[in-house]
């Protein structure tokens, strides 16, 4: 990957740990399956996509928005996108790369894709993107099941010959779509997608009849560019709208109950909903039933079975159980980002998915943690907390060679397997029977005697009984949902505590700068009346209090004339700066920057990190990269225990 797409990243992932609450607010009351639907994106041959660009950042920002007043409530998250197919106007690779660093890096939310007749070449056949579909879903024709809804994404051969817009769906489509319905059962509520929609459909009833007796919810389709809304037989069509030039720019919105499926296009440039009922989906069904709920974690004991999972990846894809079905055996290694053991074991994790890769062993990270348990406090090793962006970027920052999946919404498969600790190892063999459960090693730094994990994956692929089945697990406690009170009572706690401000001379900025004490210290240079000082405030204390109770130290110094020491005090208090703060004592910017030097040109906010002793690790002129500079603060106090 580029530096470019890492800034993209780190930049997005910067603002996540101050919008945690917000974002959590926005989505509380979720409600049904919720997913987003566009289709004929045709990203440009030459890999040209900034058509993408306003639909993209308004599907990310959507949740929380209210719905029509007929459908009510807000949108919730949604558990993913679908494509319905034309990703791109033909399939070079840098179309293909363009549209596969959307959706990985640009997109929040994971999706799912079809392939439509741009896709294959046309009469220049090319398998580029059919090829990265394959790889990214396993087929160009797959299904899913998310929260009771089981969908079928059905990929239909484009008949060039036919020199028409207006297609059959292919006999190897009915086919598929026949076999697989007939293993679902008529109970189980089922949306199709293809990329065909219904006006384009020349064999409507050959389809229909493919779809007998199953719990049809609605059948997704692209092709014409527009939203539409049509019923055939009783099957209820809905074609997804198109954001590539001279379409409308709009996608669609699906909500998903019990009894009822809403389907509305939301214009994305006018930031408004579909009124004309024709392009509207709102139908009563039987819809999914809502799963039993687990009330505590179980662990998993030797010999039981793996629990299938259906989980997004820091990749921006689903992961299942049955995509590791060749694997002779499977490594499922509940960790996260934030904690110090599990910090120490990223590298040997990593070499054991590369050494044992090849010898028939699937090796799979899990994240359990809510990140909205998480305290501050519990940070203090870390730059980054557990959120599934936040997840994105440790894994791209240590090379994960493996899938990181992310369970910390409803905890639910964790729940199911039932780590007490990250990391904690489950190892199933190829009948999918637990065989080892506990530690890597016995070792977080030091010298490793005991490979328990290594011993039970050789073991197993002798065909052999693991040596040790069982060990004890040690690192970071789960953080189950049921913690959230904790991560308030910790705000109510450091929200009481009280803030001093201090006058301070040139000699004592002196002193500041020099450091003669043991503690990593960061001087923040602002101005009450500073915008982008206020901006970043916010931020400062929360690193502040990630890291306080370690050898470190937050020091602000205000440039404020001393004469509105009183404003600058209130506006510390108001931010609930418990740290050292300071007011230059004289009316005079010029020696203020004397006494700062260190090249300070006059602009604020300005940020040192100064080592023990004075020297200087980092410095910023201008809004702090907080991801950056907490990586800094990270890697010089140490990311493990000592």
């Amino acid at each position: 990957m580029t530096k470019v797409h890492s800034s993209v990243v780190q930049r997005h992932a910067a603002c996540v740990l101050a919008g945690l609450f917000l974002l959590a607010a926005a989505y509380a009351g979720a409600e049904g399956l919720t997913f987003f639907g566009w289709s004929d994106q045709h990203v440009q041959t030459d890999g040209k996509a900034q058509h993408l660009r306003d639909a993209v950042y308004t599907m990310n920002a959507l949740p929380g928005a209210y719905y029509p007043d007929a459908i009510g409530g807000t949108v919730d998250k949604p558990a993913f996108v679908f494509g319905g197919g034309d990703i791109t106007e033909w399939p070079s690779a840098a179309a293909k790369d363009t549209y596969d660093m959307i959706i990985r890096y640009a997109l929040r939310y994971p999706s799912f894709d079809i392939a439509g007749n741009h896709d294959t070449g046309g009469l220049s056949p090319s398998t580029t993107v059919t090829d990265w579909l394959i790889a990214r879903h396993g087929g160009l024709s797959y299904t899913f099941d998310i929260q009771g809804v089981h969908f079928v994404a059905l990929f239909s051969e484009y008949d060039e010959s036919l020199d028409n817009p207006a297609q059959p769906i292919s006999a190897a489509a009915l086919d598929f779509l026949k076999k697989d319905l007939a293993k679902v059962g008529r109970q189980q509520p089922v949306i199709v997608a293809t990329h065909l929609c219904y006006d384009a459909i020349t064999n409507r009833d050959a389809f229909v009849d493919a779809m007998k007796d199953a719990n049809i919810l609605c059948v997704l389709g692209g092709h014409y560019h527009k939203a539409k809304v049509d019923t055939y037989r009783g099957i209820r069509f809905v074609q997804l709208p198109s954001p590539a030039p001279g379409s409308v720019n709009e996608f669609t919105v699906f909500r998903v109950t019990e009894d009822r499926i809403v389907g509305i296009p939301f214009d994305y440039a006018r930031r408004q909903w579909a009124t004309d009922k024709a392009r509207i989906l709102d139908a009563s069904i039987k819809g999914p039933k809502a799963p039993a709920e687990i009330k505590a974690p179980r662990t998993l004991k030797i010999g039981d079975a793996a629990p299938d999972f259906m989980l997004p990846g820091v990749d921006n894809r689903y992961y299942a159980l049955k995509d590791f079905d060749k694997a002779e055996v499977l490594m499922m290694v509940f960790t996260c980002n934030h904690c110090p053991t599990a910090q120490a074991y990223e590298e040997r994790i990593k070499q054991i998915a590369a050494e044992y890769k090849d010898k028939g062993v699937a090796l799979v990270a899990i994240s359990p943690n809510d990140p909205l348990a998480v305290r501050l406090d519990e940070l203090g090793y870390s730059d980054m907390n557990d959120s599934f962006e936040e997840m994105k970027v440790r894994a791209q920052q240590i090379g994960w060679n493996f899938p990181y999946l992310y369970d910390g919404d409803d905890q639910r498969v964790s729940k199911m397997y039932g780590p007490v600790a990250t990391p904690h190892v489950f190892i199933f063999d190829k009948a999918r029977k637990l065989r080892y459960a506990g530690r890597i090693d016995n070792s977080e730094t030091g010298t490793v005697t005991s490979a328990d994990a290594r011993n039970a994956l050789d073991a197993l692929l002798a065909g052999k009984k693991p040596p040790v089945e069982t060990t004890r697990t040690f690192g970071c406690s789960v953080k189950w949902s049921d913690k959230r009170h904790l991560v308030q009572e910790g705000l109510e706690k450091w929200a009481k505590e009280p803030v001093t401000l201090n006058t301070i001379d040139e000699a004592g900025i002196g002193k500041l700068l020099r450091n003669d004490t043991n503690k990593l210290r960061v001087v923040n240079v602002w101005a009450s009346w500073c915008g982008p000082c206020a901006s970043e405030f916010p931020d400062l204390i929360a690193t502040h209090r990630m890291y306080r109770g370690r050898d470190f130290e937050l020091v602000t110094l205000s440039t404020d004339k001393p004469s509105h020491q009183a404003g600058v005090l209130s506006f510390l208090t108001r931010q609930q700066a418990s740290c050292t703060n300071y007011i230059f004592d004289k009316d005079d910017i010029d020696a203020f920057a004397e006494a700062l030097g260190n090249g300070w040109r006059g602009a604020i906010p300005f940020t040192l990190i100064v080592k023990p002793g004075g020297e200087v690790l980092y410095k910023e002129e201008g809004i702090l990269d907080m991801l950056r500079s907490r990586g800094i603060i990270a890697d010089f106090l140490g990311r493990t225990y000592k």
